[in-house]
């Protein structure tokens, strides 16, 4: 639906929406989906020329899980994505990854959704547009307006226009919390003993990886791996898939040669791979660097430059080193940084580290969280990997910031501890937050009423009839 216009200030106006989405990455899309399904007239605002975020601009894949052990906690609209992936021959779905040792889950979370980078950005365009959302790409917003608590309008620049966009209720999924922040919101950066945060990645991918060599080499080699597991795939899969699937951390030793003999330049101790659902592909999770910015420009630029050093070194040292390597070339390389942990919006409520390795139940759970506290050391080159006791629940609190009455937050940037958000940080937990938010947003508009004023049970009722799960379900 294209907006009505007309001109203040030298920019254009557009009609007032319902609900402002900013930021197109897991959150935003979800969100905004969610809103629009709930009634809301939607605008999603985008700055770059696609959706999808860390999963198609930074390639951040496969997915991590969104079951605890063998029960699924997160569905809904990423479950429709996962769907579509699979019509479109995009991915395999969810697959488990069984461990040797039942209690551990390094790396993965116990279950993967792999996905082509590609077919996702055609999917999310799909799922967006035909949802009704008015979706503005190539748009940046370079102003807040903000009156009593109250963000009245936002300001956007594209490369042909200005524009003036007035909504009801905002939702930040700029994963920095850009907006909150432009409109007065408290934040917190970094650890609390040092401000420090993780470090930032450039994920790559190889092709032409003789993967059964690989493999076959891993399940000989276990003693050189950290951990390893080997996906389950489904049957019936396209002929061109892969028949097999191996995902590991490790080669420490041969890593640490590489880096004391100038002949690899990596910022970590050790390399994780994932091979790909199609065959002959391996992503690498392994470049690595520390006290960067994300909201740095100068820092970002710094980290492009650095991460793509390491990952043309990796790929080399892989041919020369690697099993299955000696034929493989680099075939895609993340065009953005991938961020691991930037501001995180004071709300209502602060999810912790206890509530999340306790897997602690809230009555305003909007959301459910699985994945293993995942932390990348500020400081060195290490990981820390602590395993859950249970799924959590993200309180509706968690979305809403102090001293905003029509602004939610959705994704890496809401109310947590740095330990907490690197469990909730992964894209499976951001769509699950994101259309919470954007379903709350909609009621907000529908009822008059400020965010923080939205009935919960009316907020999980509607996102069960959605295919959400929510506090209280299995």
């Amino acid at each position: 639906m294209k907006p009505l216009e007309g001109k203040l200030f030298g920019m254009t106006l557009t009609q007032p929406y319902d609900v402002a989405v900013i930021g197109g990455g897991p959150a935003g899309v979800a969100a905004a989906v969610a809103a629009a399904r709930a009634g809301a007239r939607t605008v999603l605002i985008e700055p770059t020329p696609y959706l999808g975020g860390a999963g198609t601009g930074s390639m951040v894949g496969p997915w991590m899980t969104n079951f605890y052990k063998d029960t699924q906690v997160i569905r809904g609209v990423f479950q429709e994505i996962v769907d579509l992936l699979v019509e479109y021959e995009g991915s395999t779905g969810t697959i488990k990854c069984p461990y040797k040792d039942p209690n551990s889950t390094w790396g993965t979370g116990g279950h993967i959704t792999p996905f082509d980078v590609e077919i996702l950005k055609f999917v999310l365009n799909k799922i967006v547009t035909e949802a009704g959302v008015d979706l503005r790409l190539n748009t940046r917003v370079d102003q807040v307006e903000t009156e009593s608590g109250l963000v009245k309008s936002i300001g956007t620049v594209t490369k042909s226009s200005k524009q003036l966009i007035k909504a009801s209720v905002f939702i930040d999924c700029t994963g920095d919390g850009d907006i909150a922040v432009m409109a007065g919101a408290r934040y917190e950066y970094g650890r609390q003993k040092d401000g420090a945060v993780q470090p930032v990645t450039s994920i790559f991918k190889m092709s032409y990886v003789d993967t059964d060599s690989l493999i076959e080499y891993t399940r000989q080699h276990e003693d050189e791996l950290v951990w390893v597991t080997y996906p389950i795939l489904p049957p019936n899969l396209p002929s061109y898939f892969s028949d097999s699937m191996v995902a590991f951390s490790g080669f420490n030793n041969l890593v640490l040669r590489g880096r004391q003999q100038g002949e690899l330049n990596l910022g970590r101790e050790r390399v994780t791979l994932f091979s790909d659902y199609r065959k002959g592909d391996v992503l690498f999770n392994a470049t690595r660097l520390n006290e960067i910015d994300g909201t740095d420009n100068r820092d970002l630029i710094r980290a492009e430059l650095e991460l793509r050093d390491q990952a043309i070194s990796l790929a080399q040292f892989a041919r020369k080193y690697f099993p299955g390597f000696s034929k493989a070339s680099i075939s895609g390389l993340a065009s953005k940084v991938g961020v691991r942990e930037t501001r995180r919006i004071v709300g209502d409520y602060i999810l912790n580290e206890n509530d999340v390795l306790k897997g602690r139940s809230f009555a305003d759970g909007i959301a459910k969280g699985c994945f293993p506290i995942d932390i990348h050391n500020p400081r060195d080159m290490t990981n820390q990997w602590t395993e859950l006791e249970g799924a959590y629940d993200i309180p509706y609190r968690c979305l809403l910031p102090l001293g905003l009455d029509n602004v939610l937050v959705a994704g890496r940037n809401i109310s947590a501890t740095h330990e907490a958000l690197a469990s909730s940080r992964v894209q499976s937990h951001c769509m699950a937050i994101g259309q919470a938010a954007g379903v709350a947003a909609a009621l907000s508009v529908r009822q008059k009423i400020a965010t923080r004023e939205v009935n919960v049970s009316e907020l999980q009722r509607i996102l069960r009839s959605q295919k959400a799960i929510v506090a209280g379900d299995a």
